[in-house]
């Protein structure tokens, strides 16, 4: 399989190895959340979907037990 230019570009600026698109996370939050709702991340990563969740305004909550990403995670959300 070869990759697109695109998509090696996007993998090599990922923080953490399933990190996933911020506009993928934001238009599934806006299609199955709404203003306000809270959101829960019980495998958060480096924090995409809280992030997405604090731009559309929802509450949301984070978990992750890896401190390295839990540490930028904290700094990409509330940077």
């Amino acid at each position: 399989m070869c990759k697109s230019s695109q998509q090696e570009k996007a993998r090599l600026n990922r923080l953490h190895p399933t990190q996933k698109p911020l506009e993928l996370i934001k238009k599934l939050l806006l299609t199955y959340s709404n203003d306000g709702d809270l959101v829960l991340d019980n495998t958060m990563g480096v924090g995409t979907t809280c992030l997405g969740a604090k731009e559309l305004n929802r509450k949301f909550i984070g978990i992750e037990k890896e401190v390295k990403y839990y540490d930028l995670a904290v700094a990409r959300v509330f940077g």
